[in-house]
């Protein structure tokens, strides 16, 4: 998913346009889904952002919506702390299990709602950001921020580390596959050990090979990257104002 995510930042119809735009646009929809508490924005808010990416910015629906639903998955585990309760005296609608009362509260579906669409918004407004603007973007914003240098490299280093982590996992695999090494079920288990013993060695060697490499290239601590010569969308202006205004009348008025 990670691959999928980088190659459509680089190849999206906004890929040209001013990080900082695209930021402004993403940061105002994740303020105003905190701000404005109903859970009729959050839905608004992810139904804007999926539009922008899938109508403006090409990128194909089953990408965001299988980005969106890996997501989501994650946000509904969250919640259902929120919406169900677990304990050794009975509640209004509980369920008992052994010596354990699974109920529903009143009032925690709603509030479980609310949490959901909001961080669902919060969450689409992100990715629009994410699936539009690649990392070396963000890292000329953020010079331009003047962002610490320290914390531009942590972030760098840890994006890199992560697809250092994905290759050296897809080799293992690879090679494993070739020597038969999932051809049954107990063979899939020695497999997976050997696997979770070597991935993270193998994933710190590359990565200390990594930094001699950087430091033999005169690396100094700070991440330069070539800016490109962005242009600024009005239409994604209007659409910003269009956002914003439909997100205070669905909290006033629906």
């Amino acid at each position: 998913m990670l691959r999928v995510i980088d190659r459509y930042a680089f190849s999206n119809r906004l890929r040209g346009v001013d990080p900082a735009q695209k930021s402004g646009i993403a940061l105002s929809t994740i303020l105003l889904c905190f701000m404005l508490d109903r859970p009729v924005v959050g839905w608004i808010a992810t139904i804007w952002m999926v539009g922008i990416m899938v109508g403006y910015a090409r990128i194909p629906l089953h990408v965001v919506i299988a980005v969106l639903t890996t997501e989501g998955v994650f946000l509904i585990l969250s919640v259902v702390s929120i919406a169900v309760s677990i304990g050794f005296e009975a509640s209004e609608a509980a369920l008992r299990l052994g010596p354990l009362w699974i109920g529903f509260h009143h009032a925690s579906l709603p509030l479980a709602l609310q949490v959901f669409s909001r961080a669902l918004g919060c969450t689409a407004a992100l990715n629009f950001l994410v699936l539009t603007t690649p990392l070396v973007d963000l890292i000329e914003l953020m010079h331009r921020l003047r962002v610490p240098v320290l914390l531009v490299e942590v972030m760098m280093l840890s994006y890199r580390a992560i697809f250092v982590l994905l290759d050296t996992l897809e080799q293992m695999v690879t090679a494993q596959t070739a020597r038969l090494g999932y051809t049954s079920w107990q063979s899939t288990l020695r497999s997976s050990a050997l696997i979770g013993s070597r991935l993270f060695v193998i994933a710190y060697q590359r990565s200390q090979a990594l930094e001699q490499a950087l430091i033999g290239r005169g690396f100094d601590g700070d991440m330069r990257v070539l800016p490109l010569s962005y242009r600024t969308e009005q239409t994604l202006w209007l659409i910003g104002i269009l956002i914003f205004v439909s997100l205070l009348l669905a909290r006033w008025w629906v």
